[in-house]
């Protein structure tokens, strides 16, 4: 290995430890090594048919990624483009956790319970629930500092209810719908996330048969490539479940 490849390398993986939150470096430091040793196997290539095999099958990875790719985050933008401004009006909107700082909403968090403080500006009849349970660096679950976060900002507490169980989007959904129905909230229903998010969990609302409307939140501007790639490979899941 050349030193220099050695040093991105080890810039890239310092990186992805102190960067806890960051997916991309996490996903550049492999992609690099991918490449190296893509490297290796092509210099053999030409004297071997080993290796020669095995540059024909790197080559198609390669060229699945970048397809796949511009394919799913074209589905992405394509939706978010169409979508981010229509927010409908709803009886009950459930709001996604998206991970704390101790006990405090993440900056991606904040975002979309900002955008839900404005919705109940418009809209004070509605019903939150707020669904997210608790991570293992988290002091108590997403649901709880949801609410806490939104009833200092003057939604009152018996306009919320807490689904605190959930630890992923799939049992987000799925809770929540429990919840409606133990409740028997009636009328249009609505979930709401970040921009990059909502495709996906379009996606897992019709695989539950739950039906819903959608209200978008922005996403932070420096974030949001880091989110987009990790909704590359959380997409690449989902179609392969299916």
């Amino acid at each position: 290995m050349k030193k220099i490849d050695f040093f991105i390398l080890t810039f890239l993986f310092l990186c992805s430890i102190i960067v806890k939150s960051s997916f991309g470096f996490r996903f550049l430091f492999l992609l690099y090594t991918s490449l190296i040793i893509y490297k290796n196997i092509a210099a053999r290539a030409e004297k071997n048919r080993f290796f020669k095999f095995l540059k024909k099958i790197c080559k198609l990875g390669y060229y699945f990624f970048i397809l796949t790719f511009i394919f799913i985050e074209g589905i992405i933008l394509k939706d978010i483009l169409v979508n981010r401004n229509k927010d409908p009006k709803v009886k009950c909107l459930i709001v996604l956790g998206a991970g704390l700082k101790g006990d405090v909403p993440s900056e991606v968090l904040k975002y979309r319970l900002d955008k839900a403080v404005e919705y109940y500006e418009e809209n004070p009849n509605t019903i939150f629930i707020v669904s997210g349970g608790q991570g293992k660096d988290e002091l108590i679950s997403e649901a709880e500092a949801m609410e806490i976060y939104l009833s200092k900002r003057d939604i009152p507490i018996k306009n919320i209810i807490k689904e605190d169980k959930s630890t992923s989007t799939y049992e987000n959904l799925k809770f929540s719908d429990e919840i409606i129905k133990q409740k028997g909230i009636t009328g249009d229903i609505a979930v709401m996330s970040n921009s990059f998010h909502m495709y996906r969990v379009k996606i897992i609302s019709e695989k539950l048969n739950f039906p819903l409307k959608t209200v978008y939140a922005e996403t932070p501007a420096i974030v949001f490539p880091n989110y987009m790639l990790r909704e590359y490979f959380a997409l690449l899941n989902e179609y392969r479940k299916n």
